[in-house]
């Protein structure tokens, strides 16, 4: 039996113009999988348009004055170059995430270019860019556009990005945030009280301050903090304020080491855990409090994420030292003891281990509340709750009490316009992840941000820039590492890839301008410092002194000083005055309670040094 063989009849080549087009196109169809690459690719175009516009004018915010300065002819030739490059190497070349990959570039680089111009940290203009951009991330990402499923990275390249992370972000923001020191910007509160205290550790044992109330007081008289005496020996090999930024700025920085082993531990894939060093390193609430001064939360961050990382090794001894660490940063770090206690409980299911860390959250409250009140005249600071007050009664009961029966009062305090911001700067660095879960238990670790921010009166507590962001901002990157953990395939990329975007965004927009300010203030100060710093040392070690507030960090040193400004009610009578002629505001109480008594000894740059005439 013979086999029969059909031969299909070969269809004469095209030819002409419009059959080389519709060839051409077949083919591209075949490359691109879909039509819309080459919207991607316009989309792209015009994007590296935008770019080149704001390197050559960058007032975008400024309607009028960016569209007088666009080349309409530049404009469109760059774009169209760059659909047209695109195009034909992805059809010559079959490189299939060649678009994919260029709109990622253009997108987050005009995006985060967009954030740096622009003059203010404003949430909502960053929330809107992060809408635009999930748009263009989901695209990407469903189907696997970018190719990532394709990608391997080894937990060795993982660690030598944490240890990368630590020593780039740790040096250039410790510096960043130092050059405040420099340029003679921080105050006295909170930095110099600071300073002062760290000295007064190092020569006495004490962390007493004579600027952080009226006169000698121990700073545990305020808030409880023998953490601090971890740090008093790296102190004593630097001894200057300046230390003070590196110490926190690496202690910041050191949370990479806590997320690679943790991520590491829970077992997830090499690029993931890449993915949450880089999140977690340009978390924006982190590095962008460091501006302002040097706290004791800031600590918190590190110390609750290595907290997790023994939770989930099971090590009893890992969880109990790091419990207590983190009690001792201050005596409100009992609030996330407490929410990490019930976690433990109820989502992870370890009662005993929950118990123990709850009882322990309770009792070492109980000794900080006692000790703050001994050693201070106000106790802990309960009038930041003076909302939930009743009448005479003013204590944790009378807040307990109003959240109970009114809960109406309590949402009325919590959602307002000025502090739903902050929720949003908290969560869209994470793209929501905390939130995006079934399970009512996991939504307690985001607990403490009740009562730390948004029960609050005080608006510092609920403001991105301070340091009452840093416990929450833990528990919100171990929620979003939980919740990731059970995503699956492209909703997981969208999360991941999202986060990573608005972490870049969102970061550049808080800190950009701040980094600005920081060089300002010091290259503004750099002709006369060595001559304010010089006149400075002159002044006894052992004298009384007071000093404007700009000026008072730079005397740390001094055993005695006091602190005025141009809010200064109180003056007292001291052997020298020191006045900072930069802000005239701040000279005119001083010098009017100086009147005759006081002459001038010493001028260095701007500072004017006044000494009590006997």
């Amino acid at each position: 039996m013979k086999k029969t063989q059909k031969t299909a009849e070969k269809k004469p080549a095209a030819t002409g113009f419009g059959a080389k087009l519709r060839d051409f196109s077949d083919k591209l169809t075949e490359h691109y999988s879909s039509p819309d690459r080459i919207l991607a690719a316009i989309l792209t175009g015009l994007m590296f348009s935008y770019i080149v516009q704001l390197f050559s004018n960058n007032c975008f915010y400024e309607l009028k004055a960016y569209y007088d300065s666009i080349n309409f002819g530049v404009f469109f030739m760059l774009g169209a170059v760059v659909i047209i490059v695109l195009v034909l190497i992805t059809y010559r070349k079959k490189l299939g995430a060649l678009i994919p990959w260029s709109l990622f570039a253009t997108t987050l680089t005009l995006s985060v270019m967009y954030a740096m111009f622009n003059n203010e940290s404003n949430v909502f203009f960053v929330l809107g860019i992060g809408i635009i951009d999930f748009i263009i991330i989901k695209w990407l990402v469903t189907g696997d556009k970018l190719g990532i499923s394709k990608v391997k990275v080894g937990y060795k390249a993982c660690f030598i990005t944490a240890i990368a992370l630590f020593f780039i972000t740790g040096i250039a923001f410790g510096y960043f945030t130092s050059l405040r020191y420099i340029g003679y910007a921080n105050s006295t509160f909170d930095f110099g009280i600071f300073a002062q205290m760290f000295e007064r550790m190092a020569t006495t044992g004490l962390p007493d301050t004579t600027v952080e109330r009226t006169g000698l007081t121990s700073h545990f008289g305020v808030h409880f903090s023998p953490f601090f005496y971890l740090l008093l020996p790296f102190y004593m090999i630097f001894r200057s304020p300046v230390a003070l930024c590196y110490f926190q700025s690496f202690a910041i920085a050191g949370g990479v080491f806590a997320i690679y082993l943790i991520a590491k531990k829970l077992g997830l894939s090499g690029k993931l855990t890449l993915a949450l060093l880089f999140i977690y390193a340009f978390y924006p609430s982190l590095f962008d409090g460091a501006f302002y001064d040097f706290h004791e939360n800031k600590f918190l961050t590190v110390i609750i994420l290595f907290l997790f990382y023994f939770l989930i090794r099971d090590n009893l001894i890992g969880t109990l030292v790091f419990s207590l660490l983190l009690l001792s940063v201050k005596e409100d770090a009992a609030i996330y003891l407490i929410a990490i206690a019930l976690f433990v409980m109820i989502n992870r299911k370890k009662v005993l281990w929950g118990a123990i860390m709850l009882a322990m959250a309770v009792i070492y409250f109980l000794i900080a509340q006692a000790v703050v009140a001994a050693l201070g005249t106000e106790g802990v600071m309960m009038w930041r709750l003076s909302d939930y007050f009743l009448g005479d009664e003013q204590n944790f009961a009378a807040v307990a009490k109003s959240v109970f029966f009114d809960v109406g009062f309590l949402i009325k305090q919590m959602f307002t316009a000025d502090k739903i911001p902050f929720v949003i700067w908290m969560l869209l660095p994470v793209a929501f992840a905390p939130v995006m879960t079934k399970k009512i238990s996991s939504f307690i670790l985001l607990l403490p941000i009740v009562p730390i921010n948004l029960m609050q009166s005080w608006q510092y507590q609920y403001n991105i820039d301070f340091q009452y962001t840093y416990g929450v901002a833990a528990l919100v990157i171990m929620s979003a590492i939980f919740v990731i953990l059970k995503l699956k395939g492209d909703r997981k990329r969208v999360v991941v890839v999202m986060s990573l975007f608005m972490c870049a965004v969102a970061s550049t927009s808080l800190m950009f301008g701040k980094i600005k300010n920081n060089i300002a203030y010091k290259d503004n100060t750099a002709g006369q410092s060595a001559n304010v710093e010089a006149a400075l040392r002159e002044i006894p070690e052992d004298s009384t002194v007071t000093a404007t507030h700009r000026l008072m960090p730079h005397l740390y040193f001094i055993k005695d000083v006091r602190s005025v400004s141009s809010t200064s009610t109180e003056f007292a009578q001291t052997e020298y005055y020191v006045l900072d002629t930069r802000y005239a505001d701040d000279l005119a109480p001083a010098q009017t309670f100086m009147g005759d008594s006081y002459e001038l000894i010493k001028t260095g740059g701007f500072a004017e040094i006044y000494k009590l005439k006997h």
